[in-house]
This record gives C-alpha cells, sequence and structure tokens, in this order.
C-alpha cells in the first residue's frame, strides 16, 4: 500500500439551497432552467449525491448559496452565476475550510 492509499478521500462540496431562496436563484442560475422545477425535488437530488459521497468515505461540506451575495461573488471572480461560477464557489468554500488538499 502506498501513502496515498492511507490517507482519507478529499473533503468535497456540495452547493447547498434553503428552501425560500430556490425561486430566487432559479432566476439568477445562468443555467437554472436544468434545475429541478421545484426545491423538494432539488433536494431529494442533493440528499442523494451527499449520501453517496459519504458512503465514498468523503467529508462534503454543504456550501449554502446566497442569491443576494452569489452574483456579486461571481462577477468579482469573473463567473457567470452558472454551473461553472457554483463550481469555483464550492471550491472556494472548501479550500478555505480544508486548505489545499492533494
Amino acid at each position: 500500500m502506498t501513502e496515498m492509499d492511507d490517507r482519507p478521500p478529499p473533503a468535497v462540496g456540495a452547493y447547498w439551497i434553503k428552501e425560500a431562496d430556490y425561486p430566487a436563484l432559479l432566476k439568477i442560475f445562468t443555467d437554472g432552467h436544468k434545475m429541478p422545477p421545484t426545491w423538494k425535488e432539488w433536494l431529494k437530488m442533493a440528499e442523494e449525491m451527499e449520501q453517496g459521497l459519504k458512503a465514498y468515505g468523503h467529508v462534503v461540506l454543504r456550501v449554502y448559496i446566497d442569491p443576494k451575495a452569489f452574483p456579486d461573488w461571481c462577477a468579482a471572480h469573473g463567473m457567470s452565476p452558472g454551473g461553472e461560477g457554483r463550481k469555483k464557489f464550492i471550491a472556494a468554500a472548501v479550500t478555505e475550510r480544508y486548505g489545499e488538499q492533494d
């Protein structure tokens, strides 16, 4: 076994949305039309993804997306508020919390 085999899987982030924010975020996200139509459907999908990641040993950091702050963060980082923006936002939160991971 190598040293890498001894390490736990890296921490990962998952974007999380509060029910009250879902309609506003669907309008903000450039790919909002690809999202589940209701928050309950989105939550079911998000929880299943989170459980799957945890089953593989990952620590999962829920990163809440605020519809007021997210567009400003994206603009400040040259991102559009869609899938790529969410990925970068989550990655920044995970790095801030857990540091650089190999």
